[in-house]
């Protein structure tokens, strides 16, 4: 490909690498140090335009201004053409209010605890929040505390 630095695509996908593996990148702390990461296949930038071209579903919106490409939906700590969707920046960002406003349930086999948001249980049991996160997902214990934990509907 010649030229890439003037693709359309390239400085979205440079920011995606960059706040996955720059510690100085100024979201690197909410990306990178919290485990998020790039598929490598996704580390060459022609392998990211072709998947975005020809194998991800709306995948030809992220040309257009309001488009984003989201992790969380599907996955949650990788961008992949697995793991991602297109979402327009207003549902994406409705989504991130929803997920930050979710009501969490810590409970182990002599306590419940509920919390008014996955922050507020992280603090208050001093676990890290991608920690409390995986647990979520795959519904296993906190191994050093012992609690699980589910969203309270």
């Amino acid at each position: 490909m010649k030229n890439k630095k003037k693709h359309p695509l390239y400085s979205r996908w440079l920011n995606m690498i960059n706040r996955c593996y720059k510690s100085y990148h100024s979201h690197y702390k909410y990306y990178g140090a919290k485990g998020v990461t790039v598929a490598e296949r996704w580390h060459n930038f022609e392998n990211y335009v072709e998947d975005v071209e020809t194998r991800l579903e709306n995948g030809h919106l992220l040309y257009e201004k309001g488009w984003e490409l989201d992790k969380d939906v599907n996955g949650g700590m990788i961008y992949s053409l697995e793991t991602c969707v297109v979402l327009s920046a207003e549902e994406n960002n409705k989504l991130c209010v929803e997920k930050q406003q979710r009501k969490v349930m810590a409970f182990s086999n002599t306590q419940e605890i509920e919390f008014q948001s996955l922050s507020e249980a992280s603090r208050n049991l001093n676990i890290r929040h991608s920690s409390i996160t995986s647990c979520l997902k795959r519904g296993n214990r906190h191994k050093a505390t012992g609690y699980c934990f589910k969203y309270v509907v």
